[in-house]
């Protein structure tokens, strides 16, 4: 199961109905998922959705570069340049998908 925090509307329609979002660190520690997915441009706890058991991947602007370094600093597995991660989206769901 993939869960992400992406309160923007439209980049939340990229993702087709193949992962819940959630709002709060809480939700997604609820939501026990595989895989977390931060919009790292648009989270206000980002400590807080570091939580134990998934993969924790962010995303955010290529020239953000203090944001990227704050999330893998406060134990994010991965951190992609926003264009990066959409041009990936497709293969990154298929890939935690099929391992269920």
């Amino acid at each position: 199961m993939i869960a992400a925090h992406i309160p923007n509307l439209f980049d939340r329609s990229r993702f087709q109905g193949r992962v819940t979002f959630v709002e709060t660190p809480q939700e997604a520690k609820e939501c026990n998922p595989e895989l977390l997915i931060i919009d790292l441009d648009r989270c206000e706890d980002l400590d807080g959705f570091v939580i134990e058991g998934p993969r924790l991947l962010g995303f955010g602007p290529h020239v953000d570069s203090g944001a990227h370094d704050k999330a893998l600093r406060a134990g994010f597995d991965e951190v992609l340049p926003r264009s990066i991660f959409f041009r990936r989206l497709a293969a990154l769901l298929d890939s935690v998908e099929g391992d269920g």
